[in-house]
């Protein structure tokens, strides 16, 4: 059955979801999940793949690619909220507990959210103390803090409730597909460089701009041989990059390196899951070594 849009399940059109089966590209709702060695697919691709491997469901749950029997659905209030259709059901599905719930998107922008507000009351002491600038360029931390804090003004409240939206879109469904610890480590690799390109650039770096951008490289990898979900990653991209421009365009740097930390972290990722031979932890070390090297730059750009 073909959706109608591409943000919503291929096999069930009147539920919304932002997972992309990882070998066909098309979008599937949690029902439809199949965790894989190679990541997320639909039940349509592992039954193509063969049916003599269990696979372990997203949701937890085991299924057989050629099973014949209908899998028994959970009953009770619970279920009524985590299943279905509408509103209620997205947000039952988005906050119940297990493997899908995406505990750290939520986290971080509960994080956000918490310290712009001791920010506001305090004066500023969270940005003080975790915003990154030229001259604290020698403190490291910085640079993967920054993207949690805003200064102490109250028109910033509008900049993290824009922020939040757009990352909540997308940080879900990022991070079911590459897992929490990739995930983390992929807006680890996007905030710090995109925090050391600021203080390259001379300027400070704070906010959530550099890990949002980040995000939305990461999902345009994943999403590139889809079209139409391509499509609607780079108008998002377009929308945010025609704000911070209205706005003078002071954070490009930060975009910028968001943007290369997030693909190029997710591009490292997919071509070690396709290459059987490949070193897990020499992706990890790339990574590092490139967010390092961004630092590094930064570091010396500040003290010469």
């Amino acid at each position: 059955m073909a959706a109608t849009s591409a943000d919503v399940c291929y096999r069930h059109p009147q539920r919304e979801s932002w997972t992309l089966c990882t070998r066909c590209g098309r979008t599937i709702c949690p029902e439809c999940q199949i965790l894989t060695p190679s990541g997320v697919q639909c039940p349509d691709c592992v039954e193509e793949t063969g049916g003599s491997v269990t696979w372990r469901s997203a949701g937890g749950e085991v299924k057989r690619p050629a099973a014949k029997t209908r899998a028994r659905r959970p009953s009770g209030p619970r279920a009524a909220a985590s299943s279905g259709s509408g509103f209620g059901a997205t947000i039952g599905r988005m906050l119940r507990p297990g493997e899908t719930t995406p505990v750290l998107s939520w986290g971080i922008v509960a994080v956000v959210v918490l310290l712009g507000i001791v920010g506001v009351v305090t004066g500023g002491i969270p940005s003080a103390f975790l915003a990154a600038t030229p001259g604290t360029a020698l403190e490291i931390w910085r640079y993967f803090t920054a993207g949690l804090v805003y200064p102490a003004a109250p028109t910033y409240l509008i900049s993290i409730l824009l922020s939040s939206v757009f990352f909540l879109l997308t940080a879900p469904s990022v991070e079911q597909n590459l897992g929490r610890a990739r995930f983390l480590v992929m807006l680890l690799a996007s905030g710090g460089i995109g925090a050391a390109a600021m203080v390259i650039a001379g300027g400070p770096s704070f906010g959530l701009s550099g890990m949002l951008f980040g995000m939305f490289g990461s999902y345009l990898i994943f999403v590139w041989s889809y079209p139409p979900a391509r499509v609607q990653v780079l108008v998002m991209i377009g929308i945010n990059l025609l704000i911070s421009l209205a706005f003078g365009g002071f954070f490009l740097p930060l975009i910028i390196g968001g943007l290369i930390g997030g693909a190029g972290a997710t591009w490292l990722f997919q071509r070690a899951d396709h290459q059987s031979r490949s070193n897990p932890r020499n992706t990890y070390l790339i990574i590092a070594a490139v967010v390092a090297a961004f630092i590094l730059f930064a570091i010396l750009r500040s003290v010469l």
